[in-house]
């Protein structure tokens, strides 16, 4: 049996940098058939068509250490997939081996195809490893290339109160945009997903942080249902679970392994200053309103 055959209903979760989308990955891992990933994004993986992936794969298994791996890999972007694919319980080793897959599959790197197969290689693997049915992971907003690949997969997109996003990443990471940046990226993040949500044919479903966080029980039992899957209750005791991320480095981790809580609803009232408010404010439009923010 090839366990790496295509599998069409894959599960993309969309989210903002900390507006929850790490703990709805995770939320999602804990199912008893679900086995997720997390930010392994196809573009990350974009190399000139001269990169030999064979080569690739042998420099993975012969690097020691993040610098030696970071020497041999063909861009940065290229690096950080890979480092990443530890969030999703893969080795080196392992990653190395679906690099060289994807080269005896006849796919490269510097095709579209090949990115999004690498992608599912990941997904693949590791749905496998955890001996689950289905498989997901975070996606970017070029959602036209996910279902050009997988046009029966599923997305949702987190939604957060886009000040709060704000207050989180001034006070956590190394997040570099300014309130107006993000009110901008905020709206447009929300605003193209919606088209998505209208569009003929596509399964996607937007997720409030809020809503969640302050009723999981019942936002999960409709994320459930909209997934077509069964509800697992161990997905509201995910913390206690072992789950490949907690063993990973991850901006989220001190917030995924604890129990689902509200306390980080509305703190932007204490973090913000006026200025940043009213900058995001400004910038976000009449968006922050359709969303139920204002």
């Amino acid at each position: 049996m090839d366990f790496m055959k295509k599998i069409d209903n894959p599960i993309f979760v969309r989210g903002l940098s900390r507006s929850g989308g790490t703990l709805m990955c995770t939320l999602l891992d804990a199912h008893h058939d679900v086995a997720m990933s997390y930010e392994l994004y196809p573009n990350l993986l974009e190399t000139d068509v001269n990169i030999d992936l064979t080569r690739v794969s042998k420099a993975i298994r012969k690097a020691w250490g993040s610098r030696a791996l970071a020497a041999c890999m063909p861009t940065p972007r290229f690096n950080t997939f890979v480092n990443r694919c530890d969030r999703g319980g893969l080795s080196k080793g392992e990653v190395a081996q679906l690099f060289e897959r994807l080269a005896e599959e006849g796919h490269h790197t510097s095709q579209l195809e090949g990115r999004l197969r690498m992608v599912e290689l990941c997904g693949l693997t590791k749905m496998n490893k955890v001996k689950k049915k289905r498989w997901g992971m975070k996606c970017n907003n070029s959602y036209d290339d996910y279902l050009s690949y997988w046009p029966t997969a599923t997305f949702l997109n987190m939604v957060r109160d886009g000040r709060d996003v704000l207050a989180s990443q001034l006070n956590t990471g190394n997040f570099k945009n300014s309130p107006s940046d993000l009110g901008r990226s905020w709206a447009n993040t929300h605003l193209a997903f919606d088209r998505l949500v209208q569009s003929e044919g596509v399964s996607a479903k937007f997720v409030f942080y809020e809503k969640l966080t302050a009723n999981p029980g019942t936002e999960l039992q409709n994320i459930c249902e909209f997934l077509s899957l069964d509800f697992a209750p161990s997905m509201l005791a995910h913390h206690e679970q072992d789950l490949t991320v907690f063993n990973a480095q991850h901006l989220s981790h001190a917030r995924i392994t604890q129990s689902i809580d509200t306390s980080m609803i509305g703190r932007w009232r204490e973090d913000l200053t006026p200025q940043q408010v009213e900058e995001f404010v400004a910038a976000a439009g009449d968006s922050l309103k359709s969303f139920g923010y204002v």
